[in-house]
């Protein structure tokens, strides 16, 4: 971790048909860092994380990753050093392959040999035993589904991690066994997280910093602590605050 910027987005615009839905975003995350991205449903916070992976190849602006500047198309040495986690372990998960098929592709596509110590480590490093190998996505919990996600993540291993809401589709009882998984996987690793949620504690416990968005704009940057001291500055930010607290106390 050298502490320069891992990820730069300058002036980013992304339109769908009429509906302008990332607007003028900028903002810098640096290496080593967790960086969060707030919002409501529609505010446009996936879209720019889509981006980002080279997922969404209709935008205007500047995204600059590991000091090279992007463009529409990535190439493979791109998707090698910058990986994500979606949503839904159940959707991301070929239900015809096992946990071995799932985790041994990425490293054939990339043309990466010691396959066995490999998909070792990488089950050992999202605590699921080895007998986990053979199994199905059907024969897995939702839990056990995310840990494979992230282990097939990890196995080329990444410098940065872009994190789309990897937890809102657990259990809440194990939604914070897997936040706290990926927050030691970030310092075992020293990698970069940009986590994009809706939930401001998911966020205020997983990240730095983190940019507020709002129909596309991003609204209000802060540090962590001026969330958790309950001290946004615009109105918006706090009336999610405001939102999320009453959210959690009903």
């Amino acid at each position: 971790m050298n502490g320069g910027p891992a990820i730069t987005v300058e002036h980013l615009n992304v339109s769908f048909g009429d509906s302008h839905v990332v607007r003028d975003l900028s903002f810098t995350v640096q290496e080593g860092e967790s960086y969060g991205i707030v919002g409501e449903s529609g505010s446009g916070k996936s879209t720019v994380l889509r981006v980002l992976a080279g997922l969404n190849r209709d935008w205007s602006g500047t995204v600059t990753i590991l000091g090279e500047a992007q463009g529409p198309r990535r190439d493979k040495a791109f998707h090698r050093a910058v990986q994500m986690v979606f949503q839904d372990p159940y959707g991301s998960l070929h239900p015809k392959k096992t946990v071995d098929d799932t985790l041994a592709e990425p490293l054939a596509i990339h043309g990466i040999g010691d396959r066995e110590p490999r998909i070792a480590r990488a089950l050992k490093d999202v605590g699921l035993p080895m007998a986990f190998r053979y199994r199905y996505p059907h024969q897995l919990s939702g839990g056990q589904r995310q840990r494979v996600a992230i282990a097939r993540a990890l196995i080329l291993e990444p410098g940065i991690l872009l994190l789309d809401e990897p937890t809102s589709a657990l259990d809440v009882s194990i939604q914070a066994e897997v936040l706290n998984l990926l927050q030691a996987l970030r310092s075992e690793r020293r990698l970069t997280y940009i986590l994009v949620s809706h939930d401001l504690a998911v966020v205020g416990h997983m990240c730095d910093r983190l940019m507020v968005m709002q129909l596309g704009k991003g609204v209000e940057e802060m540090q962590a602590a001026t969330l958790s001291a309950r001290a946004p500055v615009t109105e918006y930010a706090k009336e999610l605050l405001t939102a999320s607290e009453g959210f959690r106390r009903s």
